[in-house]
């Protein structure tokens, strides 16, 4: 794998990192598939990548992230499906059903998502903004609503917490999530919210225990509101250090719905949103 920043397909850049790369692959006898993978993509860069994909004499998929494309499980289940193994599956962790809404709301309150990783961030607005229309974010869309991590916001929004304005002087959130689960408490408590959707990773550059920290809080909020409902996108491989079935327990017994695609979460979330009030 070769990582050349968020920013390389930007038109700032040009991509120049990226063909870099992608001749680099190329050249390299042993590489059977090379998969181009990007935050949402200068339409211009985006095309002159493709151009040079088309003279590669090795087979380029992409997965770029962003309105249009296709989520990144159905990038990943085509990556699969070219090297020639079946489709995987994707596990799941039911988790504790919202009690039904209260007042005479007709939607389920508001969505909120609250990610460590800016890609998924990124890949949860697009598929929230289908269901449910407008998404306000600290990385918004484009032709979407900026709205400042720290202070309180309405209706639905999701912020990235691995955005260089909350990173300066301190830890990324996958390390030390202490910011984000403070912001997930105040979200807890809002009654205008819903459904909050958040991300846990792991690996080897990640918090060696996320769940530990994390549960907790959920825990703590679903007891507090019996009417939200908490959604988590673990995004993990069964080697990762931090043991996928370990940490998907931990969440799931603190009430957390656990999903181990994204975009599965996000869909979810959604559809709970969307569909109004239960009972």
């Amino acid at each position: 794998m070769l990582g050349v920043g968020g920013r390389d397909l930007s038109a700032d850049v040009g991509g120049r990192g990226t063909i870099a790369a992608l001749d680099a692959l190329d050249a390299d006898p042993a590489t059977e598939l090379i998969v181009v993978l990007s935050k949402p993509p200068d339409p211009s860069v985006a095309e002159r990548v493709r151009a040079r994909a088309r003279f590669a004499s090795t087979p380029v998929q992409f997965a770029l992230v962003g309105p249009g494309y296709p989520d990144l499980t159905a990038a990943a289940e085509d990556v699969v499906r070219a090297l020639g193994f079946r489709t995987p599956h994707w596990p799941e962790w039911p988790g504790r059903a919202p009690a039904p809404a209260r007042g005479p709301a007709s939607a389920r309150g508001s969505l909120r998502g609250l990610f460590s990783g800016g890609t998924l961030c990124v890949e949860a607005m697009v598929i929230a903004s289908q269901g449910l229309g407008h998404v306000a974010s600290n990385i918004p869309l484009p032709g979407g609503s900026h709205v400042d991590a720290t202070t309180p916001t309405t209706g639905h929004m999701m912020l990235d917490f691995g955005d260089d304005a909350l990173t300066r002087g301190r830890p990324h959130p996958m390390i030390d999530p202490s910011l984000r689960l403070s912001r997930l408490a105040s979200e807890a408590a809002d009654a205008a919210v819903g459904v909050i959707l958040l991300d846990v990773v792991l690996g080897h550059a990640a918090h060696h225990d996320p769940a530990a920290e994390v549960a907790p809080v959920v825990a703590s909020a679903l007891a507090m509101r019996s009417e939200l409902t908490v959604v988590v996108s673990l995004i993990a491989s069964r080697r990762d250090p931090q043991d996928l079935n370990r940490q998907a327990s931990m969440l799931h017994r603190a009430g957390a719905y656990v999903f181990t695609s994204n975009a599965h979460a996000a869909r979810f979330a959604t559809s709970i949103v969307a569909r109004g009030p239960v009972g």
